[in-house]
């Protein structure tokens, strides 16, 4: 099976933001309604007002929406404590270090958003490890044109999310974070580019 991932800004200006709006409006995430919402209602302006630019991944064979993922950039510090000597070595490549306080300081990418639609054959025309591979080629790409070299996200504290993240696509638990608005724990995850 091939994907074809497409940046939401070129969406619009080929189908017209109406029309765009009305196939992300299909898309399904019984998961995690977080991911359902933002397509559904923020993705186009965020990607307008260049807060974050979300790629849309459709079956080739159909054109059918399968997934999507959000990239935006954040400066984010990362304590040397949580991490292997192999990967204060690697950050220190990408960031600015103050042993002082023990942090590494970087400009780094986040992927703000990442899920698949369930409404297409029950999330099950594209695998996550399929889905973030799309996403680590545009970041490739972004990457070749401005440089960078550090991904991170936060995901939920569930056994799943740790598998996926920890094992399946090599991301490497750094930190956690608590939000008081959505009263729940985050875990953070860094890769290298």
């Amino acid at each position: 099976m091939s994907f074809n991932v497409e940046n939401i800004l070129d969406m619009i200006r080929s189908y017209g933001e109406e029309d765009l709006q009305s196939d992300l409006a299909s898309f399904e995430c019984p998961q995690n309604i977080e991911i359902e919402a933002f397509i559904r209602s923020k993705a186009i302006d965020f990607a307008k007002r260049k807060l974050s630019i979300t790629y849309v991944v459709s079956d080739t064979s159909d054109g059918e929406i399968v997934g999507y993922f959000t990239l935006t950039h954040k400066a984010i510090d990362i304590s040397g404590s949580d991490l292997s000597n192999t990967s204060r070595k690697k950050l220190g490549n990408h960031s600015h270090y103050e042993q002082a306080s023990d942090l590494y300081s970087t400009s780094a990418f986040l992927l703000a958003q990442f899920g698949k639609n369930y409404g297409v054959d029950g999330g099950k025309r594209i695998t996550g490890v399929e889905l973030m591979q799309c996403a680590m080629d545009i970041l490739a790409d972004i990457q070749h044109r401005i440089g960078g070299g550090v991904v991170y996200l936060d995901a939920e504290d569930k056994p799943e999310l740790k598998v996926f993240y920890g094992e399946k696509t090599n991301y490497k638990l750094f930190g956690e974070r608590y939000s008081d608005i959505d009263n729940i724990k985050y875990l953070q995850y860094m890769r290298f580019l």
